[in-house]
């Protein structure tokens, strides 16, 4: 299942007293690990820069029994603020600064085992690569920004299998926020091979009315998605084909990354390209993205990327684009 990148505070010791009930304080601190994380990211291309400054609280918390497990809560309010750029996303309503909500949900263990659980809350709509790999608070991203969603209000059924890991879900459609606005959905889901292997196959599918500036648009697409691990190698590959209020769309993207061995540097180069069907054209882009992330000693952790247009899709324009960010996590 996704993971939660989590810098945190280790938990408090159990000081129980034989014959004596824990306090409630220290079972509260029994599995909980938290952290303050702070960010400022700054972002150039041809055109325009801007930054992204990020104040945020991580929580992640396994409530449990002496019998057994019975959930993980994660919650990570984040407060954002941009600066320099003309347009905020369009939950912001014009304003600079806003809450927002990365992960907020709770997954009950309705089986011991890991096999059925049931997600409530706010959490990373299923699908492809980043259905296994957490790329919030990162430079680095996948393939969310084409189907115009990344995290969603709702529910999903979610387990671990020997023979595969599987998250369905029905969420609200209108992301950050939770709105009605055009009734909005999204109905998700992936199936893959164990996380934990070092060669893992997905299938994903994805179907929704997902709320935008302009209302809302119908999404259809299924994908395919490839993680091959090889000593400190990794290639990762995702194919979705779909559409768009009837038009036709086809992306893929490729990467290939290295880790050193203490896994404190991470290089990695990134392809995609999308493919689109409207009226009677058709029209593809492409481009190509080079990065790096290192964490240093203490929570602190740099990232940079660079980006470049190589074909264009319409009317976008071929330029160059440089991010950098700096993350400090307490």
């Amino acid at each position: 299942m996704s993971m939660v990148a989590l810098g945190a505070v280790p938990a408090a010791a159990d000081v129980s007293v034989p014959g004596r009930e824990t306090p409630w304080a220290n079972e509260w601190q029994s599995n909980l690990r938290w952290a303050i994380d702070v960010s400022s990211r700054s972002v150039s291309n041809n055109n325009d820069s801007f930054s992204a400054n990020v104040l945020g609280f991580d929580l992640h918390k396994v409530v449990s029994t002496a019998e057994r497990d019975i959930g993980t809560l994660v919650f990570q309010p984040y407060i954002v603020n941009f600066s320099g750029k003309e347009s905020t996303p369009y939950f912001f309503d014009g304003r600079d600064t806003e809450l927002t909500w990365r992960i907020a949900n709770f997954n009950y263990m309705a089986l011991p085992s890991g096999a059925l659980n049931l997600r409530v809350g706010h959490f990373e709509v299923p699908f492809g690569l980043e259905q296994n790999i957490d790329t919030n608070g990162s430079v680095r991203q996948y393939s969310y920004t084409e189907r115009g969603i990344k995290a969603d209000w709702g529910v999903s059924v979610n387990g671990v299998l020997p023979r595969f890991d599987y998250e369905v879900s029905l969420t609200r459609g209108s992301g950050n926020d939770i709105s009605n606005r055009d009734n909005p959905y999204v109905i998700a889901g992936r199936v893959g091979t164990p996380a934990t292997k070092n060669l893992i196959a997905g299938v994903s599918v994805f179907d929704g009315r997902v709320q935008g500036p302009d209302g809302v648009i119908k999404r259809q697409r299924i994908g395919f998605d490839l993680a091959w691990y090889y000593e400190h190698w990794e290639l990762l590959g995702e194919l979705s084909v779909g559409d768009d209020a009837g038009d036709r769309r086809e992306q893929a993207l490729v990467e290939l990354s290295w880790r050193d061995a203490s896994e404190t540097l991470h290089v990695y180069t990134q392809f995609r390209q999308l493919r689109q069907e409207q009226s009677d054209t058709i029209d593809s882009g492409s481009s190509w993205a080079i990065g790096a992330a290192y964490d240093l000693s203490h929570g602190l952790s740099v990232d940079c990327q660079w980006s470049r247009v190589v074909d264009r899709l319409g009317s976008q324009q071929q330029q160059s684009e440089v991010s950098l960010q700096v993350r400090y996590r307490l």
